[in-house]
């Protein structure tokens, strides 16, 4: 609804108000006055109705009250009249049947007549003694006649009050609404961006105040809009450089970038990543779901896991899903290469992925670890060998001794046999009594095997003492030929004391030839770290077992392939849990107690074994179920090699 409109119906309304307050009560006056009025006559009529019918109705004149009644009828309005006397007897009446019929009601006022008559009665007295009365209606017609006259002329003005008052008030809202008009189109024009849009101001009144405020704020808009749109070109022509070079410099380095949205997609890759990973441009753009990318990367990705390739992609994928940390982790493609790859969350849910060839780095961090688990070994060895060789040699003396004196007196013993036993069939009761008092016979069978025992041990005793000097003083400057079998016994001999009271150890053999090519100490010191590994998780697992006292079981089996001979390492001791399979090998990882292990040996084996032996160390394992750790060596000897490979190892 329009300003104007308002305005018209406004004016109209407060008109038709104060019309309708003056036109009825105009009216009512009007009947008010008229009935007041009409009142008055009807008594009038009344009383002087009962004067003229006083001697009449005293002589009991009926026929000059019937020509009295008749006479009076002729008054215009009269409905009718009746003369009774005192007793209430009707002397003569005459006017309409139906109002003479109904029971006379007295009205007080004009303003009780609710039959559109006025009933009144007169009293006729003479001498002051009352001789009856006068009852009588006069009809209120004319008064109704007269406001209903007044009605419509009061209409019929105010009516056209009413549309003068319209159309004043139209031309009023009119001239009020044009300025309002003239804002209503240029705020639409502003609003529209017509910025410093101004209207034309007439008048000085409030309308043209606001409108030349509102040219103003016109006019600031404008100089807003221009500094607005100057920004904005400022800012897009900073965000273009800013993005450009961006991509530039993203393009230009050697890393693979991926930038990965919250919905799984590619929403930029680098140039570098299509080299990097044989990607066909074509094929991975951005909206393509980076799973597809995933799947082409996991192709080449650790060509030598035991994982399937949907398993690859599951996982890997599983990072993707981890948008809050950053992560790092790094694989190994089928081509030799080691990467790095780095996932960073950013703003809005994405990630960023950069993927690093560290080959390189990875080769000389290995090298570096080699060369300090060399040194860490050598030294190892030699504080092991120094120590081995102090208690060999101390060992060595005195059980040469031992064993030069139980084997005298062994001999001394069966020379002393046959000079007793001579003695024993002497006829000297004192010298059969003495040999029967310290039971010669017991002693002459039990001796000698008693000395025989003690000549076993110091043969088991100088059999350590032996495997102690080939440990301590190994020939490691370079490879030569050894038979694997005794190496075994011999680790199995100085690792003794680690399993024998919690496994039982057997060694099995089928070869013939055991010999390979090899350096015999750090292979041995291998075998001992195995054997020894095996013995703790045995007797970790011992809790477990149904018989507690039941010792567990290591075999340690030697077998051969076409190109290599196996040494497997088996226990039935707690296992090794799938997540840490893994990272067995790796430096400082241990799946011991806290202070039971470094987490340096089986790193050091895998060094020993794939570095300075060609081979290769495995596992496998089953937590509750046992592990076997299996060592691979080429099947071949010292002199099959040449003396570049020699050297070079």
């Amino acid at each position: 609804m329009s300003f104007r409109l308002k305005t018209i119906l406004g004016i109209a309304l407060i008109e038709v108000l104060v019309l309708a307050v003056l036109v009825v009560s105009s009216l009512h006056h009007l009947r008010v006055s008229n009935e007041r009025e009409l009142y008055s006559r009807a008594r009038t009529t009344a009383q002087l109705l009962a004067t003229m019918t006083s001697d009449a109705v005293i002589s009991n004149d009926l026929a000059t009250l019937d020509a009295l009644i008749q006479q009076t009828l002729t008054n215009d309005g009269l409905v009718y009249a009746r003369i009774r006397n005192r007793n209430g007897v009707v002397l003569s009446e005459g006017g309409e049947q139906a109002a003479l019929s109904a029971p006379f009601e007295g009205d007080e006022s004009g303003y009780d007549s609710k039959d559109g008559k006025i009933d009144l009665a007169a009293p006729i007295v003479v001498g002051g003694a009352e001789f009856g009365r006068v009852e009588m209606a006069l009809s209120t017609r004319l008064v109704d006649a007269v406001v209903a006259d007044g009605t419509r002329r009061m209409l019929t003005l105010a009516s056209m009050e009413i549309v003068v008052v319209a159309i004043f008030g139209y031309l009023l809202g009119s001239i009020l609404t044009r300025q309002l008009a003239h804002l209503r189109r240029g705020a639409r024009r502003v609003a529209a961006g017509e910025f410093g849009y101004e209207m034309e101001v007439k008048g000085r009144d409030e309308l043209s105040d606001t409108a030349t405020s509102f040219n103003k704020m016109s006019a600031a808009l404008a100089d807003y809009a221009r500094e607005v749109e100057e920004a904005r070109r400022n800012a897009e022509a900073g965000r273009d450089y800013a993005e450009t070079l961006l991509h530039n410099a993203m393009n230009s380095v050697s890393q693979a970038i991926f930038v990965v949205d919250p919905d799984g997609t590619v929403e930029f890759v680098n140039n570098a990543a299509f080299d990097f990973y044989d990607l066909e441009p074509d094929r991975i753009q951005a909206g393509v779901a980076f799973e597809t990318v995933v799947s082409r990367i996991v192709s080449r990705i650790e060509a030598g896991s035991e994982l399937p390739h949907a398993e690859l992609v599951s996982e890997r994928m599983h990072r993707l899903a981890n948008r809050s940390e950053e992560q790092l982790w790094q694989t190994r493609q089928d081509d030799g290469r080691v990467i790095l790859h780095s996932q960073r969350p950013v703003k809005g849910g994405s990630v960023v992925i950069i993927d690093t060839d560290v080959t390189d780095l990875y080769a000389a961090l290995e090298k570096s670890n080699r060369l300090e688990l060399e040194l860490l070994q050598t030294h190892k060895l030699e504080a092991l060998g120094t120590m081995a060789s102090g208690v060999a040699h101390e060992i060595n003396t005195p059980t040469q001794f031992i064993g030069d004196n139980v084997r005298f007196l062994s001999g001394a013993f069966e020379d002393l046999i046959g000079v007793v036993n001579a003695l024993k069939d002497s006829p000297e009761d004192k010298v059969r009594s003495r040999l029967e008092e310290v039971d010669w016979d017991f002693l002459s069978s039990e001796i000698p095997a008693a000395l025989s025992e003690a000549e076993s041990g110091v043969q088991s005793i100088a059999s350590i003492v032996r495997s102690i000097k080939e440990f301590a003083y190994p020939d490691d400057t370079q490879k030569q030929d050894y038979d694997l079998g005794k190496l075994v016994e011999n680790a199995a001999t100085m690792s003794r004391s680690q399993w024998r009271h919690s496994a039982e150890l057997a060694v099995h053999s089928d070869l013939e030839d055991a010999i390979v090519a090899c350096y015999p100490g750090e292979l041995s010191q291998v075998l001992i770290n195995l054997i020894v590994n095996a013995a703790d998780a045995i007797a970790e697992d011992a809790e477990n077992r149904a018989d507690a006292d039941a010792k567990g079981r290591i075999d340690v089996t030697l077998r051969r392939s076409k190109d290599a001979i196996f040494i497997d390492v088996a226990d039935d001791g707690c296992g090794i849990p799938e997540d840490a399979l893994r990272r067995i090998f790796d430096m400082f990882y241990t799946t011991k107690a806290p202070g039971k292990g470094t987490g340096q040996g089986l790193a050091i084996c895998k060094s020993i074994i794939e570095s300075k032996h060609s081979g290769r160390l495995r596992v496998r394992s089953e937590s509750g179920a046992g592990t076997v750790f299996s060592i691979e060596l080429p099947a071949e000897r010292a002199e099959d090699q040449n003396p570049v490979d020699s050297e070079a190892a």
